[in-house]
């Protein structure tokens, strides 16, 4: 039987973050993204992924991201803009703006004193992220600062959301104990870029 991934206090702290995470969470909706990106210009690579940022669809962000993801190592690239939009498309690739809605419905629905209406309400949300472009989310991030330039606190948050949830993923579903290595690792240059930011606090809390 599926043990759940939250359980106890461990539920209240970080859904109570993924809300104070509405202010900068928005999807649009855009149409006409038919092309296959993989077969167009750099340069259209570039709009196209701007094109797929705006229309909040994940399966165009996933392959407006590998196909930019594989020019920009092609190329070599060392502008930080285009890190940028690679780690943006990442994240919207891997599933978890959609899961951060369920959250946002969730915490207007479950009463935040009830912990076991939390733990049971956010049940089997895991699966619903691919941690593969989490981890390259990671790895564009690293890239943007690595070439001069500085994410957005938006993107450090939602990427350390999706290493939470990818440590849950690897501990048997299980927040509680899982190793947080890699989290705590990317916060440190989340804690050099925003040291006054609310959201860091509460996720080196969890």
């Amino acid at each position: 039987m599926k043990r759940r991934i939250f359980v106890g206090a461990a539920a209240l702290p970080l859904l109570l973050l993924l809300v104070g995470c509405e202010q900068v969470f928005s999807t649009n909706i855009f149409s006409g993204l038919d092309r296959d990106p993989s077969r167009l210009s750099f340069e259209q690579q570039v709009n196209y992924g701007h094109q797929a940022v705006h229309s909040g669809n994940r399966k165009k962000m996933a392959k407006a991201y590998d196909a930019l993801a594989d020019s920009l190592q092609d190329n070599n690239n060392k502008d930080p803009e285009l890190n940028s939009l690679a780690a943006t498309l990442a994240l919207g690739a891997s599933g978890l703006s959609g899961l951060l809605a369920d959250f946002f419905e969730l915490a207007s629905n479950t009463s935040f004193g009830d912990a076991a209406a939390l733990g049971a309400a956010l049940d089997d949300k895991l699966d619903k992220v691919n941690y593969s472009y989490i981890d390259a989310a990671v790895e564009q991030i690293e890239a943007i600062r690595d070439n001069g330039g500085t994410p957005s606190e938006q993107q450090y948050v939602f990427a350390a959301i999706g290493l939470v949830l990818k440590a849950g993923s690897e501990n048997n579903n299980q927040i509680v104990g899982s190793d947080t290595t890699e989290l705590d690792a990317f916060l440190t240059p989340f804690a050099e870029d925003y040291a006054d930011s609310s959201y860091l606090e509460q996720l080196q809390s969890l």
